[in-house]
């Protein structure tokens, strides 16, 4: 009797506790984790791993530092040693064929490329733009062979194709640099379809029928076929996806015709170059008319309460007409590095498989050529 009212005076006191072991603790704090909501369970589970990581780094910050360090000083080194040691093929006799040479990349990679010692067939979508008449008017040591090419048109890329075949005179072709591209950007709603088609056209369909047009003399040679994507093919961003689509399609059909061709011992080679357009013809007045046209056209076709909405304001469609234009002054002014990544795509006995350049003024990364 005294057991129990002591019991109801002090509840715990007649209770024979005994010390919470390990196992019982995990069980406890399991059934109270199954209690939680999922949400609150993926909530408490990333903030111990995050609190793990931190612990971690801070404990073995010097060290991870270190390793950091001494992983890109070899890298670094192994880099260098590969561009002063690799082998270089002989050029002499050696034709390579590069596609949108009115100007910009094509243009100077054709020039570059020839004073190499290759015989260079520059493709250009008007055979009497300026670009055009200056390779024409090299002199004769350095002539460039200049061939009309629309890599929209399919009886344009034959018709090119037969050109070409009759110039390399039965010597096949060592190289082809699918070159030409366009840059279309916008919201995916205002984007017409004439529009992705237009884009797709030139820089996805157009390589892919130049190659497959000129496939048989690049076999000819065990040569290479040099496709120029985009960084935005890994890095793709929003009101870009025109661009982005027709790049990211163009490295992966350049992966598929890889595997391909590693029977004929073709290489397939994929450059990527990023901030560009200060060193091309990309951004132009016929660019930039053609963009706000059709841009404002279909935004003109929203509701009332969508044209109102910030993605589809004509103030965006400026902003995006004005980021376009002023793509020139953030971007590198120089071409030098991407025709760099151009001529050790041809030049190397064993080149990269992919050449990603990037191209915003950082003087001291010039001319940074990395791989993957």
């Amino acid at each position: 009797m005294w057991n129990c009212v002591k019991a109801r005076q002090h509840p715990l006191s007649c209770l024979d506790l005994q010390p919470l072991t390990g196992t019982m603790a995990t069980t406890e704090v399991l059934n109270a984790a199954k209690s939680l909501s999922r949400g609150k369970q993926r909530f408490l589970l990333s903030t111990a791993v995050y609190v793990v990581v931190a612990l971690v780094l801070y404990v073995y910050a010097y060290a991870l530092a270190a390793v950091i360090l001494i992983l890109m000083l070899a890298w670094y080194g192994i880099d260098l040693i590969r561009q002063h040691t690799a082998e270089k093929i002989d050029p002499s006799g050696k034709y390579v064929f590069i596609t949108g040479c009115d100007s910009g990349f094509g243009l100077e990679s054709a020039k570059a490329i020839r004073d190499l010692g290759f015989q260079v067939i520059a493709g250009c979508y008007n055979d009497n733009s300026p670009g055009a008449k200056e390779l024409r008017d090299r002199p004769w040591v350095k002539k460039v062979e200049v061939v009309s090419l629309d890599v929209t048109s399919e009886a344009s890329v034959q018709a090119c194709a037969e050109e070409v075949k009759a110039i390399c005179n039965d010597q096949g072709l060592w190289a082809v640099i699918n070159n030409a591209g366009i840059n279309i950007i916008g919201p995916v709603e205002l984007v017409t379809m004439e529009m992705f088609h237009r884009c797709a056209e030139v820089n996805l369909f157009g390589p892919l029928r130049v190659t497959k047009s000129v496939l048989p003399l690049i076999r000819q040679t065990q040569g290479r076929i040099v496709n120029v994507s985009s960084e935005r093919a890994f890095n793709p961003r929003a009101q870009s996806a025109p661009y982005c689509i027709s790049k990211a399609g163009l490295e992966i059909f350049s992966s598929c015709l890889q595997r391909e061709m590693e029977e004929f011992k073709v290489k397939v080679i994929t450059i990527a170059p990023g901030e560009f357009a200060g060193a091309t013809a990309i951004v132009t007045t016929e660019a930039t008319d053609y963009l706000r046209e059709r841009l404002l056209r279909s935004q003109a076709q929203l509701s009332l309460s969508d044209q109102e909405a910030e993605l589809y304001s004509r103030d965006n469609i400026t902003n995006i007409i004005q980021s376009f234009e002023r793509a020139m002054e953030k971007s590198g002014a120089s071409a030098e590095p991407v025709i760099q990544a151009y001529i050790d795509a041809v030049l190397n006995a064993d080149p990269l498989r992919c050449y990603l350049i990037h191209g915003f003024k950082r003087q001291c990364m010039d001319p940074f050529i990395v791989s993957h």
